[in-house]
């Protein structure tokens, strides 16, 4: 942890302070999250949810157009994978940020860093509610084994935080909006480029490695709006169905779409 560097650190902007107070916040909460066997219990919970978000999202998931997008936003923004050297990264680097990046970008930053602290935080309220997991997978198991949809639809409910899981969906959204509109920057691609050993060397290539992915998935994407609008939907109709008690909330098939693309009723994988 590099808290006391955070703390030493002088800032001027609101973007910046932001930035450090979310990093703060998220060093205090990993501090007192470092149990190996809870996060081993998250570890598999996170694979759950991943497969439910790929089941949901089959359809852009097998289109060409979006698929790398879409690897991108469920493999570094919400994935059963362990985030800590690139949450170090950050930590470690912060006073170099608020000096070189544009204050625009730390602000985006900021965003990524409470994503990830809500995201935590929230799934770690979800394990108190859901039957005890195993510490290790089960040979011969398979993850959709572990929590039926209809018990983790009761612990989503019972966590009686609806209003923390739409802001979870906005700030997915709002990285993604904020990523799309840097990849029409010149500047940070041939930046990117350039840095890759420096960023290496420095021990914060698993930063470098994440801003290069998302900037070249984006890059690729004809319509990045759209895909997210049409996640973002999703989504927010999922968790509604949730906390109404829908018995089966993870289906699209009586959704009303505000996008053109045709909805499709996932199934679970």
């Amino acid at each position: 942890m590099y808290k006391e560097k955070l703390l030493r650190t002088k800032v001027r902007t609101d973007n910046a302070k932001r930035l450090r107070e979310t990093l703060i916040n998220y060093c205090d909460f990993r501090q007192v999250n470092e149990s190996d066997s809870k996060n081993r219990q998250l570890a598999i919970l996170e694979q759950w949810q991943s497969q439910r978000l790929q089941g949901t999202h089959a359809d852009l998931h097998t289109d060409p157009e979006y698929k790398e997008g879409l690897d991108f936003l469920l493999d570094e923004l919400y994935a059963p994978k362990d985030f800590t050297q690139r949450d170090n990264d950050i930590d470690r680097i912060f006073p170099m940020m608020v000096r070189l990046l544009p204050d625009h970008l730390l602000y985006t930053v900021s965003l990524l860093v409470e994503l990830n602290h809500l995201t935590q935080s929230l799934d770690y309220q979800l394990l108190d509610y859901l039957p005890p997991l195993p510490e290790e997978p089960v040979d011969g198991l398979d993850i959709s084994e572990y929590i039926t949809e209809e018990q983790y639809a009761k612990a989503y409910r019972d966590c009686a935080n609806h209003p923390e899981r739409l802001h979870q969906i906005q700030l997915i959204a709002n990285v993604g909006d904020d990523l799309n509109r840097y990849v029409r920057s010149k500047f940070l691609s041939f930046s990117l480029k350039v840095t890759k050993g420096a960023a290496e060397m420095a021990g914060v290539g698993a930063l470098h490695q994440f801003l290069n992915r998302g900037f070249h998935a984006f890059q690729r994407m004809g319509d990045v709006e759209k895909m997210l609008a049409i996640i973002i939907e999703r989504e927010t109709h999922i968790l509604d169905q949730i906390f109404q008690g829908n018995p089966t909330p993870f289906s699209l098939e009586n959704m009303q779409p505000n996008t053109s693309r045709e909805m499709s009723t996932p199934s679970f994988v």
